[in-house]
């Protein structure tokens, strides 16, 4: 089965309202909120940073891709 990896090409279109890496910390630590979340968002409104650990296996990308509003993700396969 191939790996698949999240990257964000639209980097430019993030927003920061942080909804990935809610949904990453909650998928993966059942926990509610960013602290250990997986994607990390940094930045000033109109520049910012979208962090991905690329050590971690992130369970459900799909995910990430759905809860996006700016649909800054893409999925690619290994």
């Amino acid at each position: 089965m191939a790996k698949k990896y999240l990257i964000v090409p639209r980097e430019n279109k993030c927003i920061g309202c942080r909804l990935c890496s809610l949904s990453v910390s909650v998928e993966e630590n059942r926990k509610l909120g960013i602290k250990n979340s997986k994607i990390v968002v940094k930045g000033t409104p109109g520049n910012y940073r979208v962090q991905i650990d690329y050590g971690a296996n992130i369970k459900n990308p799909e995910n990430v891709l759905k809860i996006c509003p700016q649909d800054c993700f893409d999925i690619v396969s290994e």
